[in-house]
């Protein structure tokens, strides 16, 4: 029976020696990207967010917005060093952009995230009566 406890816990030990050291051994965001980048609709359904976060101020990150054939619609390279904060909220406006497929370039020298996103006009249907009923 004390072989049998003492066994057990040895194993409990073991198990948790081994999982406290290798919890650090992940790799860190910080160190390997040099941003990270979401985008996500406004409110208004004509308005798109993005949320950008660097983590190497020195590299200039470059926004971009590309229509189906390749041509650049917006760019604009933010540069971090006369920047206080590192986090960057833009919103951006798409009523003006006529339909279709674009993807949004978020780009460093080290690291690229494309966002794809498709705008369309809804139609309107209005529907008319079947029968008219006149009254005199």
């Amino acid at each position: 029976m004390k072989t049998s406890i003492k066994l057990i816990a040895s194993a409990l030990l073991l198990t948790i020696s081994l999982s406290v050291s290798s919890f650090g051994k992940g790799q860190d965001d910080h160190l390997t990207k040099a941003f990270v980048a979401a985008m996500f609709p406004a409110n208004n359904t004509s308005k798109l967010w993005l949320c950008l976060e660097k983590y190497k101020p020195e590299e200039k990150v470059t926004l971009e917005v590309v229509n189906e054939k390749g041509q650049v619609m917006f760019q604009e390279i933010v540069s971090g060093k006369s920047r206080k904060k590192s986090a960057i909220r833009q919103q951006f406006d798409m009523s003006e952009i006529p339909d279709g497929t674009y993807t949004f370039r978020v780009s460093a020298e080290s690291q690229k995230e494309e966002f794809t996103f498709k705008l369309a006009t809804p139609n309107l249907e209005v529907n008319q009566p079947i029968r008219l009923v006149a009254i005199k």
